[in-house]
C-alpha cells in the first residue's frame, strides 16, 4: 500500500470516531494518538435514549491490518446496538467476539487478538461491564480511587469466549471520574525501561480530579510525553465525569 493509501485509510479511520456527544447527566471528552498513519486502537461513545454504550479496544499490533480491524467493530457494534438494545455488555462482547474470530481467523487467516471493554451507562449513574481490557478507573469524588477488572478476555482468540464473559457492576455518584484507557499509555516507558504504568496514570487523575475534563486528557498526554521520549504504541484515552440527573 503506498503513502496516499495509507492516508485514505487513516482519514476513513478518523471519520468513524464520535464527535461531541451530548449524553444526559454525563460528560465526555477522548482522543487517541496512533504511532502510525493507521493504529490500532479504537474507542467509541454511542448514545441511546437512557444513557450510552462506551467501547474501548486495542488490536495486537498497528498499521493497516488492525486499523481494518478496528473498522468492523466499530460497524459491527453500531449494528448489535440498533438491532439489540436491551443486550447486555456481555451478550455484546460474545457476539463481537464471534464477528471477529470468523472475518480475522477463518477467513483472513491472520492471527490478530483485540482487547476490549464495552461499558453500558445509564443516566442514573449505573454501569454494566464486559470484556478483556485494562481496569476501568474511576477517581470518586469522595476521594477514593477504584479500579475495576471487567470480566471478560482477549477478543478474536476462540470461536466462544460466553463461558468466560459476564457482566460486571458499579455506580458513578455525581462528580466521580472514569476513565478508558489502552495500554500505550501505562506501557510507555522512559530511559531506564520503566513503565509509565498504572500508578502514573493514577497520580495524573487524582491530581486533576476536580480539573476539566480537557485538563485530566491533556495532562495525561502530556505526563506520557515527558515520561517517554520514543513512544512506539498507540493510545487513547476516554475520559468521564457523572453529573447525575435523578439525585
Amino acid at each position: 500500500m503506498n503513502r496516499s493509501e495509507n492516508e485514505i485509510a487513516s482519514q476513513i479511520q478518523r471519520s468513524i470516531l464520535p464527535g461531541e456527544v451530548d449524553i444526559e447527566g454525563l460528560e465526555i471528552v477522548a482522543a487517541m494518538q496512533p504511532t502510525e498513519t493507521v493504529g490500532g486502537d479504537y474507542y467509541d461513545i454511542i448514545p441511546v435514549s437512557d444513557g450510552c454504550w462506551i467501547a474501548i479496544g486495542d488490536v495486537a499490533g498497528h498499521g493497516l491490518a488492525a486499523g481494518l480491524i478496528t473498522l468492523m467493530i466499530q460497524s459491527a457494534l453500531q449494528s448489535l446496538i440498533i438491532s439489540t438494545p436491551d443486550a447486555s455488555p456481555a451478550d455484546l462482547v460474545c457476539s463481537l467476539n464471534a464477528m471477529l474470530y470468523e472475518n480475522v481467523r477463518r477467513r483472513m487467516g491472520r492471527g490478530e487478538y483485540v482487547t476490549f471493554c464495552l461499558v453500558r451507562y445509564w443516566t442514573d449513574g449505573r454501569l454494566a461491564f464486559a470484556g478483556g481490557h485494562e481496569d476501568i478507573m474511576i477517581s470518586r469524588e469522595t476521594g477514593a480511587f477504584d479500579k475495576i477488572t471487567s470480566p471478560g478476555c482477549w477478543l478474536g482468540v476462540l470461536p466462544d469466549i460466553r463461558s468466560l464473559t459476564s457482566d460486571g457492576f458499579d455506580q458513578l455518584g455525581p462528580r466521580d471520574v472514569m476513565v478508558l484507557y489502552t495500554d500505550g499509555i501505562t506501557e510507555a516507558r522512559d530511559a531506564q525501561g520503566a513503565m509509565f504504568g498504572e500508578a502514573g496514570l493514577q497520580r495524573v487523575v487524582e491530581g486533576l480530579n476536580s480539573s476539566s475534563l480537557a485538563a485530566i486528557r491533556d495532562g495525561v498526554f502530556a505526563a506520557v510525553h515527558a515520561w517517554s521520549s520514543t513512544i512506539d504504541d498507540d493510545f487513547t484515552l476516554v475520559v468521564m465525569r457523572c453529573r447525575g440527573i435523578y439525585w
